[in-house]
């Protein structure tokens, strides 16, 4: 069976916050002679409406134009670009598209394949550097970037320490005492964009994490805190025997006492 046909979905970083952000695309499998035979050959054939959905909001047309060589998605994002299954599985831009449509896959907008195009950073590594408190261990964190329906897409390194005392991750306390640096000791102000951290190479794997600096005396990292007393369970244990029970037996706890079990 031979296939005229691929539905696709564009799914770009910067609009995942937005509900109904995907755009639908229908690509024609054939164009002037020349056939799309795989995915590598799709992302070279795009449509124009990769940019005008977010300005005309357009949700199907047909594709029959170059992405990346007509300028519809940046060639910076090009090594940031790749093909996912409806359920999240990626899939190599060199599989074949008939055989995807034999499996069903992009034979209507229902079961679309997804273009993901990371035109945003989606998180940020750091780390947490107790200043006063040399034997804190060294934790790297992940924050997600990616706005989502109740906030916003965390664009200053602000809105990231905000988020972090917000989620409880850090006490209250501690806000007018932290201040961000690179590896070798550079401080970051709060009002620079941390696309323009990342796009230095600071913060983008957990290799290479950002420093939060908390510079407070005495203060314990997450997790840290006085071992509660061990509790030694103890049993009634007679230490004399009891004389005369019938007649005592009133008596008889009185000459008990506790000891340890063993």
């Amino acid at each position: 069976m031979t296939f005229a046909e691929l539905w696709l979905t564009y799914q770009l970083a910067s609009r995942a916050h937005l509900k109904n952000s995907a755009t639908t695309q229908l690509i024609e499998l054939e164009f002037q002679n020349h056939k799309l035979t795989d995915l590598e050959d799709v992302l070279e054939h795009g449509t124009p409406a990769i940019v005008n959905c977010i300005v005309s909001h357009l949700t199907n047309a047909i594709a029959v134009y170059t992405v990346f060589r007509q300028g519809f998605v940046e060639a910076q994002y090009r090594p940031l670009t790749w093909w996912e299954k409806k359920d999240g599985q990626k899939v190599k831009a060199s599989h074949s598209v008939e055989e995807l449509l034999v499996q069903g896959v992009g034979r209507c907008p229902e079961t679309a394949l997804k273009l993901i195009v990371q035109d945003v950073p989606t998180s940020l590594w750091f780390t947490y550097v107790y200043r006063h408190n040399a034997s804190a261990p060294a934790v790297v964190q992940r924050v997600k970037l990616v706005g989502t329906e109740t906030h916003g897409r965390l664009e200053l390194l602000a809105n990231v320490t905000n988020h972090i005392f917000k989620e409880g991750f850090l006490a209250a306390k501690l806000r007018p005492l932290v201040h961000w640096e690179t590896p070798c000791g550079n401080k970051f102000e709060e009002h620079i964009r941390v696309q323009e951290i990342l796009a230095g190479g600071v913060g983008s794997s957990e290799e290479k994490p950002l420093r939060l600096i908390v510079d407070a005396p005495h203060v314990p990292a997450p997790g840290c805190h006085k071992p509660a007393p061990i509790h030694v369970p103890v049993c009634h244990t007679p230490v004399h025997h009891i004389h005369h029970v019938h007649e005592h037996e009133h008596h008889a706890h009185e000459h008990y006492t506790y000891s340890p079990c063993h």
